[in-house]
């Protein structure tokens, strides 16, 4: 295996074009909080991109979450293999994608940033360009670190809860560095899956903790996606509270899953359920049982009818929102020229904003 990806990674890097940056361009109309990270050197968030170091692609992936999700984001970039690292074509090779990488992982946990408000909620837009800054910044807790080449944001993240905030920010910058957001990249990938399907008369499930469904992010993204691409249907999104956690047990899972077809049921529903959307690892297993779960539901009979055929459909279509963005990682880094072409293998360090 290491001397496959060696021979790889050699034929990679003649592909490899140099970058080139350019200092940060003065921009109105800046979020605050941005504005300062570029602009004010006076400010302790202020980040001084002209340092940057003008080829990125040896620097490490950026990773942080402000969702409950731990570290499932980390864990999809850094075993991803979607891909055949050779043409780049997406079907997997037994090596994993992102193989030469070394990546950075983000966890606040203090309150030191104020990204708490009175009531003890994060505030979600000013945590996520915090979080950007502290990853391409080249200071932390624990002395200097390096600075990182793309950013994968997640959390309950939006394009008006500070991703768009923060790609003005990066743009400006001139430093080449990148953001993926996390819920954009899983939206985006659902509608990719169903993008030869009518999408009428659907509706789209989402299994998720408490707060990431009443911050609305999947519902408001999925809006301004489908408006991006010029689609006029709606899909409604049928919700279902889980319990938080890098894997969940699978037979909560499946009680939970079992649920959201009855509550759908009970609330009405007419638009079957065609795809789940779950921040979390689905695998094989897990798939069969939510198939027998689906089977069960379809065949109930009911006055010579079957009710739960117009609340789940025969089949879903699974959404892993984490592997999506790293599966966008690597179609950037690629595209970009910026794919670590190391021999070493992998290497992860954890950064909190506590002292060591």
């Amino acid at each position: 295996m290491q001397k496959a990806l060696t021979i790889l990674l050699v034929l990679l890097a003649t592909f490899r074009l140099p970058g080139c940056k350019s200092a940060p361009v003065e921009v109105v109309d800046l979020d605050p909080l941005v504005h300062q990270a570029l602009y004010d050197t006076t400010s302790s968030y202020y980040t001084d991109f002209s340092k940057y170091p003008k080829n990125i692609a040896d620097l490490p992936i950026g990773i942080f979450n402000l969702g409950a999700a731990g570290t499932h984001t980390l864990d999809c970039a850094v075993t991803l293999d979607c891909f055949d690292n050779i043409t780049g074509g997406e079907n997997p090779d037994s090596i994993k994608d992102l193989a030469g990488e070394h990546f950075i992982y983000y966890t606040a946990l203090s309150d030191a940033d104020d990204i708490y408000d009175a009531d003890g909620l994060m505030d979600i837009h000013d945590a996520a360009i915090k979080h950007t800054l502290f990853l391409v910044g080249d200071k932390c807790a624990q002395g200097e670190k390096e600075r990182a080449k793309i950013i994968i944001a997640g959390g309950n993240i939006t394009r008006k809860t500070g991703l768009d905030d923060i790609r003005a920010m990066l743009d400006a910058s001139g430093s080449g560095v990148k953001v993926i957001g996390v819920v954009e990249e899983g939206i985006k990938g659902l509608l990719d899956e169903l993008a030869d399907s009518p999408m009428i008369n659907y509706s789209i499930g989402l299994m998720a903790d408490s707060l990431t469904i009443a911050s609305d992010a999947y519902q408001q993204t999925l809006k301004d996606v489908m408006a991006d691409r010029g689609l006029k249907t709606t899909l409604p999104v049928v919700c279902q509270r889980i319990n938080a956690a890098d894997t969940i047990p699978a037979r909560a899972f499946e009680e939970a899953f079992a649920r959201m077809i009855e509550e759908h049921y009970a609330a009405g529903g007419m638009a079957p359920i065609c795809a789940l959307i779950a921040d979390t690892e689905i695998d094989d297993q897990l798939k069969a049982a939510l198939q027998d779960i689906i089977n069960n539901y379809r065949s109930k009979r009911l006055n010579g009818n079957y009710p739960y055929r117009s609340v789940i459909n025969d089949r879903l279509i699974y959404i892993d929102p984490s592997q999506c963005a790293a599966q966008e990682c690597y179609r950037v880094l690629r595209g970009d020229n910026n794919l670590a072409l190391r021999i070493d293998g992998q290497q992860v360090i954890h950064y909190t904003d506590l002292p060591m």
